[in-house]
């Protein structure tokens, strides 16, 4: 269960994200997951309300929905309420996250989406054991992350690249790029230059970065900080940096 904030009002509700363009009104949603999750799981019926977000031009809005009927695919009801979504940071960071071994991919996925992450690329390290994900189960849990947290939009997972390509992509962008190291312990994170509005923060694997790897960010102009005085998890780190630099530059 959610709790969304509506005009000073905090209300139990459940929300849910759906690809579907939403409007005031009359609406019919031909999304069969959304409705399986309606209908058969949380047994919701005629009447009932929950709240829907959506990409494109209804982005950063919520919408009230009242259902008045459920198929095994659709769902019939009424807007009744269009919601002003002011969740989402002032700055877009992209998480260019280490592939991890087992499952703590998942554990980021997870709790950077929370804390306000815009992105992820996974990226293949000089020290990763793993070299791929479940993209189907990332895309999944992200989804479900955005709904949870009262995001205004669900983050992007690109396609794993090479650290190298890592590199010379947020290079070529110009974005503020940070990498955690934790050997630095010379510059904390308030030392960084100002920032523009899109910010790449790299964090390792469970052996940190190379010192290749740290070479080549420190030649690409990346700058280099430690998380914490203390060795954290891999895991650790990328909560701890998201929010040491949504915190820092606009949260």
């Amino acid at each position: 269960m959610n709790y969304i904030a509506c005009f000073g009002i905090v209300t139990s509700m459940h929300r849910f994200f759906t690809p579907q363009q939403l409007h005031e009104g009359s609406l019919m949603i031909d999304d069969a997951a959304l409705a399986h999750q309606v209908r058969s799981v949380l047994r919701m019926k005629q009447g009932d309300e929950i709240m829907l977000f959506t990409d494109g031009e209804s982005l950063g809005w919520d919408f009230r929905f009242r259902i008045e009927r459920v198929t095994d695919r659709v769902l019939s009801g009424k807007v009744t309420e269009r919601v002003k979504n002011e969740r989402e940071p002032r700055v877009y960071v992209t998480l260019f996250q280490a592939l991890l071994k087992k499952d703590k991919s998942e554990f980021i996925f997870e709790k950077c989406t929370e804390i306000g992450i815009h992105a992820f690329v996974p990226v293949v390290s000089e020290r990763s054991i793993k070299k791929a994900i479940n993209e189907e189960r990332a895309r999944k849990i992200i989804k479900e992350a955005s709904e949870q947290s009262g995001r205004a939009l669900v983050p992007n997972i690109q396609p794993i690249v090479s650290f190298a390509d890592a590199i010379a992509t947020v290079k070529k962008a110009g974005s503020l790029n940070i990498i955690a190291h934790e050997k630095e312990m010379r510059r904390s994170l308030d030392a960084a230059p100002p920032a523009s509005r899109h910010i790449s923060l790299f964090v390792g694997t469970e052996g940190g970065f190379s010192e290749k790897e740290i070479t080549m960010a420190r030649n690409a102009g990346f700058f280099i900080t430690s998380l914490s005085r203390r060795v954290l998890r891999a895991e650790t780190a990328a909560v701890v940096g998201s929010y040491a630099v949504l915190h820092r530059f606009g949260n």
